[in-house]
């Protein structure tokens, strides 16, 4: 590449460089905010490397055009290629300079944050559970916020190519696994089915902390009842039950008072009822009949 001084009749004038110059410059910097606050999120890998060069572009004919008009001065990169003699001159050669450049920049790749939204299945956010983000080489796991959500920062954006499994476990649901290739880094959502039975567990006990075995344990007004074993402990499952039903656990035991709680089901595992029973009172043998006997 050689610079010479201008020939004493310009074909381009200073003043042309610089309008080009800063036309470039616009149009530049026009696309990178247009595409940073309108195309990020629904961008892909491609996309931003076409937008990255076209930005490259216009910069090197702003910049170039600027040098060249400011100095006065002109251009020329010569060349033979497969038998083909080529010449460029002015500008172009700032642009063709610029781009070849830009190939030598090493793009690094940037992480990006993954958002992965829960819903029931009347769109309410459901505010419990773990989701697990399965990768080739590695695995991400975290709680559901109080908003039904989780986030998941710096993920590679490299991820984007390959395939991400995606597991979602909530107490009450049924359990959501997809194994996917996202387009982008928008918000995942899902949503979870409520489990179709749910589970009640407890214990019964005396006043002196002792289990009781051998206890009858009913869900009033249903045909579903189970007896407590020997450490006091019983499990109903309770199918076609869900959220916000309410039901009434009864006692039974030929040996104690009877005793019945009502629950309000609020998750698929209810594990935490507790009974404390007290005995019936033992009736007394008949007086009369004790003093007959001593007199016979």
């Amino acid at each position: 590449m050689t610079t010479d001084n201008p020939p004493s009749t310009k074909t381009v004038s200073v003043t042309t460089y610089l309008i080009i110059s800063a036309i470039s410059l616009i149009v530049a910097s026009g696309i990178g905010y247009y595409y940073l606050h309108y195309m990020k999120q629904g961008g892909s890998e491609k996309m931003d490397d076409r937008v990255f060069y076209l930005i490259l572009v216009l910069f090197g004919m702003a910049a170039s055009a600027l040098i060249f008009g400011i100095m006065n001065s002109y251009a020329t990169l010569k060349g033979i290629e497969s038998n083909v003699t080529y010449k460029f001159t002015g500008p172009v050669v700032g642009v063709i300079l610029t781009v070849l450049g830009g190939f030598m920049i090493p793009k690094g790749s940037s992480d990006q944050m993954l958002t992965v939204r829960i819903f029931d299945e009347d769109k309410n956010p459901i505010t419990k559970g773990r989701v697990t983000l399965t990768f080739p080489h590695y695995q991400r796991e975290a709680s559901v916020n109080e908003k039904g959500m989780v986030v998941f920062p710096e993920i590679p954006y490299d991820q984007l190519r390959n395939n991400i499994a995606i597991n979602v476990v909530s107490d009450g649901y049924m359990p959501v696994n997809i194994d996917t290739l996202l387009p982008n880094f928008d918000p995942v959502s899902l949503t979870l089915a409520q489990a179709k039975i749910i589970r009640l567990a407890g214990t019964v006990k005396d006043a002196a902390d002792r289990p009781i075995r051998d206890v009858d344990i009913t869900v009033d007004g249903t045909p579903y009842a189970t007896k407590t074993t020997n450490d006091g402990s019983f499990q109903i499952p309770l199918p076609d039950y869900h959220f916000g039903d309410r039901v009434t656990v009864v006692t039974a035991h030929p040996a104690y008072e009877d005793k019945q709680k009502m629950l309000n089901i609020t998750s698929g595992e209810i594990d935490n009822i507790e009974f404390v029973l007290n005995p019936l009172p033992i009736s007394n043998p008949t007086p009369t009949n004790n003093a007959k006997h001593k007199k016979k």
